[in-house]
């Protein structure tokens, strides 16, 4: 079959959405490198010049050497190497991961969360719905890192260092998600309070459709739209927040680095002329949080055309 009865192929690279992406300059670059960041630190086992959790390839000798240096045996350290004598590379590649590892599972949590009360919130309404909102407004009133600095104060003073260390990044995502749960169950109420009022619920309601089904399959889906434009915009907020946490002393152990935990060790040795130790993973968190951010910038405006731009 040919010509006008040929059936069009619903590819994902003839969408709207991607041909918007291709005319959006800022926003390809932007999504471009966060993904090439993402797959470099998520692949920094086969990446990294180095495995820094392997205390044998680190070399005290060779410790705060800067960009460029070689090593006593001979290694090639073109981001210089930490007070341990850890390749720099190798350290912000693993960092990334970590810092990455927190901020998607944080997203996720908060998302979950978030979404599945404001779908109920928003359509059973009542004394639940009620007191989850002030809650809310509760959790609003704080800035995230207080939040954040409380859970992990409450886990800290519950829990005896040893075991702490060994949970240490659970913690951190649970601080890390309730502080972002809030700007999901808000959102998702106000759409599901609208949608649960259009003709097609209603007439799954009169056919005998539970409520969560209704809830699950047929509101769920028209609130997915603004929740991935949440989600993108706080998996940035997540890092930094881990980052400062991190770099305060109370996120991710230093035996388990990320770039919050690496800008704190590099700060300590900023003004005694080290400063690659702190600048280039506090670069590489500057940048990918950048581009997230005007990533999801655009996410915004593509899938709400309505908005001014």
């Amino acid at each position: 079959m040919s010509g006008a009865n040929a059936p069009v192929a619903s590819v994902w690279w003839r969408s709207d959405l991607a041909r918007s992406l291709a005319t959006s300059p800022v926003a390809l670059i932007s999504a471009l490198l966060a993904c090439g960041l993402t797959i470099a630190a998520l692949g920094a086992d086969v990446l990294a010049p180095v495995n820094v959790f392997d205390p044998r390839q680190a070399n005290i000798a060779d410790a705060r050497l800067p960009p460029g240096a070689t090593g006593l045996f001979g290694d090639s350290y073109p981001l210089g190497t930490d007070p341990q004598g850890r390749d720099m590379l190798s350290a912000m590649l693993y960092g990334l991961r970590t810092s990455l590892l927190v901020g998607l599972s944080a997203v996720f949590v908060a998302a979950a969360i978030g979404v599945a009360l404001g779908l109920i919130c928003g359509y059973f309404g009542g004394l639940l719905d009620a007191v989850v909102m002030r809650v809310a407004d509760v959790f609003l009133s704080f800035p995230p890192i207080l939040i954040a600095l409380l859970i992990d104060g409450v886990a800290r003073t519950v829990l005896d260092r040893a075991d702490h260390a060994r949970i240490a990044l659970p913690v951190v995502v649970i601080a890390i998600a309730a502080s972002y749960w809030v700007q999901y169950a808000r959102t998702v109420r106000t759409l599901t309070m609208i949608e649960r009022k259009k003709d097609y619920v209603l007439a799954a309601r009169v056919t005998g459709v539970g409520a969560g089904r209704i809830l699950f399959t047929h509101i769920l889906p028209n609130t997915l739209s603004p929740v991935l434009v949440i989600a993108t915009v706080n998996l940035a907020l997540a890092i930094l927040t881990e980052a400062t946490l991190s770099f305060l002393g109370v996120g991710i152990p230093p035996t388990q680095p990320s770039l919050g935990s690496l800008i704190r060790i590099g700060n300590e040795f900023l003004f005694s002329g080290d400063w690659w130790i702190a600048i280039f993973p506090g670069a590489l968190l500057f940048v990918y949080a950048l581009t997230v951010n005007l990533f999801g910038d655009w996410l915004r405006q593509a899938l709400n055309p309505r908005l001014d731009r």
